[in-house]
C-alpha cells in the first residue's frame, strides 16, 4: 500500500515573501502611481537652473522664487492632512495631483518676478498636498505589523525616482526646460487617474462625530515629543545637503567631488534598502530608531576626519545606513499613535517636522561652521542625531504602552 507524501511546507518565509509579501492590492496601486510621480520629478532639481540660465534671473532673484516656493512647501501638508480627514483620502491624493500639474504649467509659462513667485508659491502648496493623504491611507489600509515595511517601500520608490528623474530632467533640460514642466505635470496626472481608479476610499465614517482639529493634534505630548526628536534628528541629518558641499569645498574637492560623494547616498538606498525590509516589524521599533540617530551621528561627525574623496564616502556610508534602518519606522509610529479620525492630520503635522527643520538646518549649520569651525558644526550633529534617537526610542515606547492601555 502506497503511503501517502505530506505536501511540502516552507520553513521560512522566501527572499522576496518576507521583504514585499502580505501588503494589499490597492496599497501597490498607491506604491506605483507615486512611482510614477516621483520617476517625472524633473522641475524641482533644475528649478534654479532654468531661472537663471533660461530665463535670466540673478542667483538673488532666483532665491526669491525658490523662497516663495518653499513658503508654499511649509503650509502644503498640513492643508493635505486636514483635507485628508475632512474630504477623505482619495479626493485630497488626486485633486491636490492635479492642482500640482496645473500649478507646474502656470510656473513654467509666467513671465516677470512676480508672477514667478506667486505661481512658485502655489506649486510649493499643491506639490505635496498628497502626502499626508498618502500616508493616512497607507496606515488605513496595512495591518501595524505590516506598516514600517510599508512605508520603507515608499521610502525606497522615492529614492528610486528621484535618481532617475535627475538623470531623466538633465537629457530633457538639454532639449528644451518646457519638457521638464510638461513631464512633471503628465506623471502628476498618472497618479491622480491611478488614485481614482484603483485606490478606494479609506477615510472611516464620523458616524455624526466631530472630525476633531488640529489642536487635538497639539495636545497630544507624545506626539510634541515626536516633533521634538525629528527636528533635532533632521537638523543634523540636513547639513549633509547645506553645510557638507561647502565642507567638501574647503577640502579643494570642488563641485564635482561633492556631487559624486552625495550621488552616493542615493545609490546605496536604492541597493541596499531592500536588504533591511525583511527584518522590520521583527523587532521593536525604537531599537532602529535609536540605532538609526546614533549612527547618522557618528557618519556626521567622521566628516570631521574627512579631507579626500573616499574618506567623504566612507562618512556618507555611515549616516546612509543609518538613515536606511529609520526608513518607514517613522511613519508606522506617526500611524500607531493617530487616532483614525485625525490620522491626516497626525501625518500632516509630521510632515510639517520636516518643513521646519529645513527653515533651521542652514541657519544652524552656517553660523556653526563660521562662527566656530568643522569641528563644532560635526559635533552638533552627532550630539543632536543621538539625542534624537533616545527621543524616537522613549516615544516609541510610550506609544506602544498606549496601545496596550487602549
Amino acid at each position: 500500500m502506497s503511503v501517502p507524501v505530506p505536501p511540502t511546507v516552507s520553513v521560512a518565509p522566501s527572499w522576496w515573501a518576507s521583504r514585499v509579501g502580505g501588503l494589499p492590492g490597492p496599497f501597490w496601486a498607491l506604491w506605483s502611481g507615486s512611482l510614477v510621480n516621483r520617476l517625472g520629478q524633473f522641475v524641482l532639481p533644475f528649478l534654479a537652473l532654468f531661472l537663471t540660465q533660461e530665463r535670466g534671473y540673478s542667483v538673488a532673484q532666483a532665491g526669491a522664487v525658490l523662497t516663495a516656493m518653499g513658503f508654499g512647501s511649509a503650509v502644503s501638508q498640513p492643508v493635505g492632512g486636514l483635507l485628508a480627514d475632512r474630504i477623505g483620502r482619495r479626493r485630497t491624493m488626486a485633486g491636490g495631483s492635479a492642482a500640482a500639474a496645473a500649478a507646474l504649467l502656470a510656473l513654467g509659462a509666467a513671465h516677470g518676478l512676480p508672477a514667478l513667485c506667486i505661481t512658485a508659491f502655489l506649486f510649493g502648496v499643491a506639490a505635496d498636498i498628497y502626502r499626508p493623504a498618502a500616508n493616512a491611507a497607507i496606515a488605513d489600509l496595512v495591518a501595524p505589523e505590516l506598516r514600517p515595511r510599508a512605508f520603507a517601500l515608499m521610502f525606497w520608490s522615492f529614492n528610486l525616482g528621484f535618481a532617475v528623474a535627475t538623470l531623466l530632467g538633465g537629457y530633457l533640460a538639454d532639449k528644451s526646460y518646457w519638457l521638464l514642466f510638461a513631464g512633471d505635470a503628465a506623471t502628476a496626472l498618472v497618479f491622480a487617474v491611478v488614485v481614482l481608479r484603483l485606490v478606494p476610499e479609506t477615510m472611516p465614517e464620523r458616524r455624526g462625530q466631530s472630525s476633531g482639529s488640529f489642536a487635538d493634534v497639539l495636545s497630544d505630548r507624545l506626539m510634541l515629543a515626536l516633533v521634538v526628536g525629528i527636528i533635532l534628528g533632521a537638523i543634523a541629518y540636513m547639513q549633509a545637503f547645506y553645510t557638507l558641499p561647502l565642507a567638501v569645498a574647503h577640502d579643494g574637492l570642488g563641485t564635482g567631488g561633492y556631487g559624486a560623494i552625495i550621488a552616493l547616498n542615493g545609490v546605496l538606498i536604492v541597493a541596499l534598502q531592500p536588504v533591511f525590509l525583511g527584518a522590520l516589524g521583527r523587532v521593536d521599533r525604537g531599537i532602529p530608531l535609536l540605532a538609526s540617530g546614533v549612527i547618522i551621528g557618528v557618519g556626521l561627525w567622521l566628516t570631521t576626519l574627512a579631507d579626500t574623496i573616499p574618506m567623504h564616502m566612507l562618512a556618507v556610508t555611515v549616516w546612509t545606513v543609518g538613515e536606511i534602518l529609520a526608513a518607514g519606522q517613522l511613519g508606522a509610529l506617526v500611524a500607531t499613535m493617530s487616532p483614525p479620525h485625525l490620522r491626516g492630520r497626525y501625518m500632516g503635522v509630521f510632515g510639517m517636522s520636516y518643513g521646519i527643520s529645513a527653515f533651521l538646518a542652514p541657519a544652524v549649520g552656517t553660523q556653526l561652521l563660521a562662527h566656530l569651525g568643522e569641528g563644532a558644526l560635526w559635533t552638533f550633529c552627532l550630539v543632536s542625531s543621538c539625542i534624537s534617537g533616545v527621543v524616537m526610542l522613549l516615544v516609541s515606547r510610550a506609544a506602544d504602552r498606549r496601545v496596550v492601555a487602549a
